[in-house]
């Protein structure tokens, strides 16, 4: 699956996407019109860390935003290249978690879910279970 993250392809879509989203610079600085370039010099090393699984994402920078009831909240900004990483990330595995399915009249998504302590107790209908095993992931409909 990991190679499906980091075809050329994929890295593309991801950095045209983070560059349609624009957003703020992450701790290192660097701004969403630098990635092309950096993505270019760097590309075959990133690539290989990943595939190596020695890729460490940079710390995220914290930013304090106001909210609309005059109080204020933290917001998390990771790196460009982070954001790249997370979209391409999401584009592998979007396709394989994304079906729709239709229990009891009621159109339900099937959510991914990183907790791998909870068991198949609920359901959504009589026939299927709210919980489905996948590769270390559970699913949910919802």
């Amino acid at each position: 699956m990991i190679e499906q993250v980091v075809t050329r392809r994929n890295l593309l879509k991801a950095r045209r996407q983070v560059e349609k989203n624009r957003g703020s610079s992450g701790v290192d600085g660097m701004p969403v019109g630098q990635l092309k370039q950096h993505l270019d010099q760097t590309r075959e090393v990133l690539v290989t860390s990943i595939l190596n699984h020695s890729y460490v994402a940079q710390p995220i920078l914290g930013v304090v935003i106001p909210k609309g009831n005059g109080k204020t909240r933290q917001l998390g900004v990771p790196t460009v290249r982070d954001r790249m990483l997370q979209q391409a990330v999401s584009q592998a595995i979007a396709p394989k978690f994304e079906a729709v399915r239709r229990c009891d009249g009621v159109q339900r998504h099937i959510v991914m879910v990183f907790d791998f302590k909870r068991t198949p107790t609920k359901r959504c209908c009589k026939h299927r279970n709210t919980f489905m095993k996948a590769t270390n992931t559970s699913l949910i409909l919802t």
